[in-house]
């Protein structure tokens, strides 16, 4: 038979227990923390993936303004990072309209 990746395996498990897109969702939000860096990240907090695209809360309007003009860019580091494209929009959200979907802060 043919060698197959370690990488092309797990994907193939994952779609067979139907958790696949999950996975990848969770890989871009943490994804995001590391391409944003931690002052970005910080102000633009990642909520969650939905249909391609990642809602990020950002209180601030000038922020919202800044990512906009840098959409492309964070969008072409982000899916390089996963290594495919999993996130094909940022959305920006006021914290309060985001309700309790905004996660908490994490230690580290």
């Amino acid at each position: 038979g043919q060698a197959r990746s370690v990488g092309a395996l797990l994907d193939g498990v994952l779609q067979d227990l139907g958790i696949a897109d999950r996975v990848r969702d969770a890989q871009a939000l943490l994804a995001w923390e590391e391409i944003a860096g931690p002052r970005l990240a910080e102000r633009a907090r990642a909520i969650r993936v939905h249909r391609g695209k990642l809602e990020l809360a950002v209180p601030s309007g000038v922020w919202r303004t800044h990512l906009s003009f840098s959409k492309r860019q964070l969008l072409e580091r982000l899916n390089a990072r996963l290594g495919r494209t999993v996130v094909k929009d940022l959305v920006f959200v006021n914290p309060s309209a985001a309700g309790g979907r905004v996660g908490r802060k994490r230690k580290r």
